[in-house]
């Protein structure tokens, strides 16, 4: 079985777009629902599944009003099915409906939400923009939407950092576990080369400014390592203090350095190994959290960790979890011969004995093995039905 081909276009990553600009007139979305927190609109004539957003936003604004306090008004909410492109937003190029960008150096990157500042051009339309239900994409646009209502000046990349680390976790029991540690930054800002001029235009770049794919990408991950880092060091207090301790410590000509410190610290081996003792959690919701991902790492030890954990794991979501990201993992890389025997011997067995209470997952699921075992499943379709398990 080649498992570098198993995994297909699961190995696109997921690029979260916060974008300052006007995109659309009114007249291009049509309104279908009022909630209590939210307005609902989308695309005139398009069948949208309204439920499944509402699911999706009910958890993701109760996780941003704890963080931030609540909204001061109703969000508006521009939904749109993924096949489909919202008129007006910003002009990629599109591979099976979806609106793709070319990272280089980093890769490619599916472009699935993003958030307008409001501006005083007349008829514009701001908010925020979803083509997908991903409960951690709309917590991290919501994130946005919060402290553009505080009309606080922050720097893009703490703003961009806060929504990727709280962005990142799993949705447990109907709530948003929030982890923090973002393993595709982390594996970026570990292989990448990113020079010192790179580094200091990225910390200085601005919401209204016109930048490239690749520092919308390293502002959000350069972002995230160093909100993390500050978080852990604060772990007591806000993204008020984490800001203002960060600029403290900062001078014009220390800069560069204080921000490699933090990046270094964020994505050590003994940070990664520090975070993945939460598989040893009391609540499952943490350790389906800190699975979830795992596989981006492309780390051997990452890896290792998963299967340790599974005999001891009790809970199916997160045995799942584990699996799922076991085996995503070892078709990414080159993994040792005992990992692979692990898969086969104790990943897949787990895996083949659970029985998911959600009968489209356990169909995803049955799909999935299927294909494994080379019985004509469809490993791509269980894969896409078990996404929220796997997909940080």
């Amino acid at each position: 079985m080649n498992l570098a081909a198993l995994v297909g276009r699961v190995l696109r990553a997921t690029l979260v777009v916060a974008l300052a600009l006007s995109v659309c007139a009114c007249s291009n979305w049509q309104h279908l629902e009022t909630h209590e927190r939210w307005t609902l609109y989308s695309k005139p004539g398009a069948e949208l599944d309204a439920e499944r957003f509402a699911r999706a936003l009910e958890p993701a604004f109760r996780a941003v009003e704890a963080k931030l306090g609540a909204f001061n008004s109703r969000v508006r909410i521009h939904a749109w099915d993924s096949n489909d492109e919202p008129s007006g937003a910003p002009q990629l190029s599109t591979d099976g409906g979806e609106r793709i960008e070319s990272i280089p150096g980093i890769g490619t990157a599916a472009v699935r939400a993003y958030h307008v500042n409001g501006t005083s051009t007349p008829f514009s339309t701001s908010g925020v923009f979803l083509g997908t239900s991903e409960v951690g994409t709309v917590v991290h646009e919501l994130i946005h939407a919060r402290l553009a209502e505080s009309r606080e000046k922050l720097p893009l990349w703490f703003e961009e950092g806060l929504a990727t680390m709280w962005g990142d976790g799993a949705l447990y029991n109907g709530e948003w576990v929030i982890d923090g540690f973002a393993c595709w930054p982390a594996r970026v800002l570990r292989d990448e080369s990113i020079s010192d001029e790179e580094l200091l235009r990225v910390m200085q770049l601005t919401a209204s400014q016109d930048y490239s794919a690749r520092d919308n990408i390293l502002v959000h991950f350069i972002g995230w390592a160093l909100v993390f880092d500050l978080a852990r060091e604060l772990p007591d207090a806000g993204p008020k203090a984490w800001l203002a301790h960060f600029r403290a410590q900062v001078e014009p000509d220390t800069l560069l350095a204080e921000t490699r410190a933090r990046i270094a610290r964020s994505i050590s081996p003994e940070t990664v190994a520090t975070w993945l003792q939460r598989l040893a959690d009391p609540n499952p919701g943490v350790r389906l959290a800190a699975a979830k991902g795992i596989w981006k790492l492309r780390d051997q030890k990452a890896l290792d960790t998963l299967i340790a954990a599974m005999p001891a794991e009790t809970d199916k979501h997160v045995r799942l979890a584990i699996g799922l990201n076991v085996l995503i993992g070892v078709g990414e890389m080159r993994v040792s011969r005992r990992t692979g025997r692990d898969l086969w011997r104790k990943i897949m067995p787990a895996l083949g004995e659970l029985e998911m209470d959600n009968l489209p997952e356990q169909a995803a699921l049955s799909r999935l093995l299927s294909g494994m075992r080379g019985r004509g499943g469809n490993t791509q379709q269980g894969l896409d039905g078990l996404a929220h398990y796997w997909e940080e």
